[in-house]
C-alpha cells in the first residue's frame, strides 16, 4: 500500500484530514489519499519476470533534457508519490559517459551501469521504505553544489511491480522516480504512483543503504 505525504519545512508535514477522522478511516480499511499526491497505482506484478529477473537497465533512459548536457528532468515535482513497501530490492551505480558535444562545445553524457545489481540486505529495507517515505518537495531557496558523481537507482519489487529510484550522488541528491526502470526516463511525467520532477530527500536514501550497501 502506498502512503501519502505532504511536507514542508520543519514540522510543517501534515494530511488534509484530521487525525480522528484517518484513525476512523484506517479502521474501516479505507484508504486515505492526501492533496497533493500522486493517485495510487495499480501494481503490474510481471514487470521483474518482463525484465528477465535483471532490475536494472544497462543505461538510464534520459528522455526530457532541457540542459541538454545529459542530466534529464530538471523541473521540481509539484506532489508527492504514493510509494509500494519495498519487499526486495537492488542497487545499482551509474557513472556517466561523454557521449557527444554541443554546438557550444559542452559534454552531453550518457550514464552506463558501472556496478550491481546487488541485491538490499532484509534487514536494510525497512530503513529505505522510512527513506522513501520521508521524499520531500524541493525547497524553493535551495542551492547544490557544481560537482559530478555517480547515481545510484534502487529498483525494489512489490508483488513484482518494479520502481526505480535514481538518486544523484552529487550536489543536492536529488531524487527521480521511474515505474519502469527499462523503458522510462527518471522523472518523467506521466506516470502511474510516482511523479514527475525532481524530488528532496536523496540523503536519506543513501544513507539508508549504507557505504557497504553501495560497495
Amino acid at each position: 500500500m502506498r502512503t501519502a505525504y505532504l511536507s514542508g519545512p520543519g514540522d510543517a508535514r501534515r494530511v488534509t484530514v484530521t487525525a480522528l477522522a484517518a484513525v476512523a478511516l484506517a479502521l474501516t480499511g479505507c484508504v486515505v489519499t492526501t492533496e497533493g499526491a500522486a493517485d495510487t497505482p495499480t501494481v503490474q506484478p510481471g514487470e521483474l519476470d518482463e525484465a528477465g529477473g535483471n532490475p536494472c537497465p544497462e543505461e538510464l533512459p534520459i528522455g526530457d533534457d532541457p540542459s541538454g548536457h545529459g542530466f534529464g528532468v530538471e523541473h521540481a515535482a509539484e506532489e508527492l508519490p504514493e510509494l509500494l513497501e519495498p519487499q526486495e530490492a537492488w542497487v545499482c551505480r551509474y557513472d556517466s559517459e561523454d557521449r557527444a558535444t554541443t554546438e557550444s562545445g559542452g559534454v552531453v553524457m550518457g550514464w552506463r551501469r558501472a556496478a550491481g545489481p546487488d541485491a538490499v540486505a532484509p534487514e536494510t529495507l525497512p530503513a529505505l521504505g522510512e527513506a522513501l517515505d520521508g521524499l520531500a518537495l524541493v525547497p524553493d531557496d535551495q542551492a547544490c553544489t557544481a560537482d559530478l558523481g555517480p547515481r545510484w537507482m534502487v529498483v525494489y519489487s512489490h508483488d513484482g511491480d518494479l520502481t526505480g529510484v535514481v538518486v544523484d550522488d552529487y550536489g543536492c541528491r536529488r531524487v527521480r522516480l521511474t515505474d519502469d526502470p527499462h523503458h522510462t526516463p527518471p522523472g518523467s511525467d506521466g506516470q502511474e504512483g510516482v511523479v514527475g520532477g525532481i524530488l528532496d530527500g536523496g540523503h536519506a536514501v543513501l544513507e539508508a543503504l549504507g557505504p557497504v550497501q553501495r560497495g
